[in-house]
């Protein structure tokens, strides 16, 4: 049973920017949303008496005088995105005559909706739970097509199917358990272990599976962050340019052009990229210099993914040491991609001994790497094998990993988390020959849990906070 506080208004928004444009579209919904448009819509037809999902023309008008001609469309509760009777109406996409009708709204006593009310009236009407109307709200702030389809699968009730199973099936356990806590006179030997303790540890399989599947989820939300890192002069920001196909960063042959870290961000194959072209890591007496070099460092350290530039062309200087020291020292169990640049000024026997100077001198140090690649910043050679082999590394299949993604949310992660603790909790109580209350005192908590995560148990701080996050009109 929800915890909240529901009031009765009749609310209204626009649902489209109030912006100059062809159309706005302003939203009304409540139990008196039809007789508060009648008083103000002035057409052939009496919209009290039309049937669900009309479409009507007329005109907008306040006392006697047309303020604008309107498409309206009706659609009576429980059919519509509410639950409640709704009335759309599209005007010209003026701001002064969407605030004229808002104004006429109001005077006939409908409010202005809060962020996403829309749609919180939606979850607490049961058209929908709290898991698809989260996912809405992803579904418009997504911005790439890897992290929309996910959103896409969630609002469509792939996790609430799993979730709903999984919350039937630990009803049917919990209901067992209080038949014999009623019955505390049957010997506990008797009890059946086995169905409870197999019951536990199929949720509990379920639940992890669900867990570990969506451990690289932020990757498609919040995007893979690659680091360029290389001493002065090796080519890191052409390497950039190449990447992103297109110049971006300022290049040059005097060495230490990038004093600062330059962020950019792109989509490689579906999977949103921050890219990070670093200062040269060099010694350095130049305070400015120094500061861009430990902006490199910081960012080596934040980075999923290091890409180490070596300049082939030219000598191992004492700075390539330094570099592949740093490195060690702060990339931690990160992905280093080793890049070889500048392949195109040297011929192929030279390359194939500089590669093997190179990759002695990081064994030397201990430094692993990933993957090689012999690349032409210039040429653009192997850059696009390089950006597939980053994102195949990083993510696998990627549209694989995106159908089995289904905790995209730090809410639902959290919550599953809980669910999962308790449900361990209650397999160990149960493996301990405890008794059934024990037993049952975790299967009420992971409950609770899915409770609280699909909206049927909440408070109205939650369902307020959650939806203040939502834009206005949804």
């Amino acid at each position: 049973m929800r915890e909240v506080f529901f009031d009765e208004d009749t609310i209204f928004a626009p649902i489209t920017p109030n912006v100059h444009s062809a159309v706005t579209y302003i939203r009304v919904s409540g139990s008196n949303a039809i007789d508060i448009v009648s008083k103000i819509f002035e057409t052939k037809k009496n919209l009290k008496t039309l049937r669900s999902h009309s479409l009507v023309y007329g005109k907008i008008v306040n006392d006697g005088e047309d303020v604008d001609d309107v498409l309206v469309s009706l659609m009576r509760g429980p059919n519509s995105y509410t639950g409640e009777d709704v009335v759309e109406i599209g005007c010209h996409g003026n701001p002064i005559i969407v605030g004229k009708v808002m104004e006429l709204l109001k005077k006939h006593g409908a409010r202005m909706a809060r962020p996403g009310e829309f749609t919180k009236r939606s979850v607490l009407n049961g058209k929908m739970d709290l898991v698809q109307a989260e996912a809405i709200n992803s579904l418009i702030m997504s911005n790439n097509m890897s992290s929309l389809k996910i959103a896409r699968r969630i609002f469509d009730g792939k996790l609430s199917e799993k979730i709903t199973n999984l919350k039937e099936r630990l009803l049917d356990l919990l209901s067992y358990l209080e038949v014999l806590v009623d019955h505390p006179e049957e010997d506990l030997a008797n009890r059946d272990w086995n169905y409870i303790e197999s019951s536990i540890k199929a949720c509990i399989s379920d639940v992890t599976d669900m867990i570990e599947k969506s451990k690289k989820s932020s990757f498609f939300t919040e995007g893979v962050k690659i680091c360029i890192a290389g001493k002065t002069n090796v080519g890191k920001s052409s390497l950039m340019n190449a990447i992103l196909g297109e110049d971006r960063a300022i290049i040059s042959d005097v060495p230490g052009t990038t004093r600062d870290v330059v962020k950019e961000i792109m989509s490689i194959n579906g999977v949103p990229v921050s890219i990070f072209d670093t200062a040269g890591i060099r010694e350095s007496k130049n305070v400015i210099e120094s500061e861009g070099i430990k902006r490199t460092i910081d960012s080596i350290k934040s980075s999923d993914v290091v890409i180490l530039v070596f300049d082939i062309s030219s000598k191992i200087t004492k700075n390539d040491v330094l570099v592949i020291k740093n490195i060690r020292e702060y990339a931690g169990d990160k992905m280093i991609f080793l890049a070889l640049n500048k392949i195109d000024l040297i011929s192929p026997g030279i390359v194939v001994k500089k590669e093997r100077k190179i990759k002695n001198l990081l064994s030397d140090y201990n430094l692993n790497i990933l993957e090689t690649f012999k690349v032409s910043a210039k040429t653009n050679l192997n850059i696009s094998e390089l950006k597939n082999s980053i994102i195949g590394k990083v993510i696998g299949n990627v549209n694989e990993e995106i159908e089995n993604i289904l905790l995209s949310n730090s809410r639902h992660k959290e919550l599953m988390s809980d669910v999962l603790n308790a449900l361990e909790e209650a397999l160990e109580s149960s493996e301990n020959r405890m008794s059934e209350e024990f037993i049952a005192i975790g299967i009420r908590d992971a409950l609770s849990y899915i409770g609280e995560m699909i909206g049927e148990v909440t408070t109205e701080d939650l369902m307020d906070r959650i939806f203040s996050n939502f834009c206005v009109g949804k």
